[in-house]
């Protein structure tokens, strides 16, 4: 469990500045002209790299529950699925 949950942090990390840049593309005004380069260079020039990471806190701090969340209910179907099959 420990090795899934850091995993997940670890993809979530990762994934993160693409996901900024991918929001602020995809909120942009459909009439605004600016590229997907232009709009990096902008979020780095006012807002710095860490601006890459915003809302990584809210997004770490789901990942345990819907890990422990989702392993209890495998293992929970698992042993139902076991005594279904004779096992």
């Amino acid at each position: 469990t420990m090795a899934s949950l850091a995993g997940a942090a670890a993809s979530i990390t990762v994934a993160a500045p693409m996901d900024v840049i991918k929001t602020r593309i995809q909120s942009r005004a459909h009439d605004d002209p600016k590229s997907g380069f232009r709009i990096l260079a902008e979020l780095v020039a006012r807002e710095g790299p860490q601006a890459f990471f915003k809302g990584l806190a809210p997004k770490l701090l789901t990942v345990g529950p819907k890990l422990v969340f989702s392993f209890t209910i495998a293992q929970y179907l698992i042993s139902i699925t076991d005594r279904m099959a004779g096992g």
